[in-house]
């Protein structure tokens, strides 16, 4: 009776930690997915916003056979609760939104030399 008690106990503690680490992973994506949309409106606010990272048209990423931004293909491995896709993906925007607007900023003077 011991040994089933003691394994009961074990599955229910298994259990429970997972479920913890998958609410762990939902609250993780969530705040990359805000850091991406934050850098990305940054970015796009001095016109330096990439291509593939939330544009409508784009094919940087195949999911389920739809070609799509990081951005969009983040929100679609986080509705399929593929946390760890979605959060490479917002991580990509992310990253393309931090760097847009640093090169918007390094080229805003940039013009003809003579």
């Amino acid at each position: 009776m011991k040994k089933m008690t003691l394994k009961v106990a074990l599955l229910a503690a298994m259990m429970a930690t997972s479920g913890f680490a998958v609410a762990m992973d939902e609250d993780s994506y969530r705040a990359e997915h805000k850091a991406a949309t934050e850098a990305l409106n940054k970015a796009k606010k001095v016109g330096g916003e990439w291509r593939d990272s939330r544009w409508k048209k784009s094919t940087a990423v195949k999911v389920d056979g739809k070609k799509m931004s990081y951005l969009h293909a983040a929100e679609a491995y986080a509705a399929k609760g593929d946390y760890k896709n979605a959060m490479k993906y917002a991580g990509i925007a992310k990253f393309e939104g931090e760097m847009g607007y640093q090169q918007a900023m390094d080229q805003k003077n940039a013009g003809p030399r003579h």
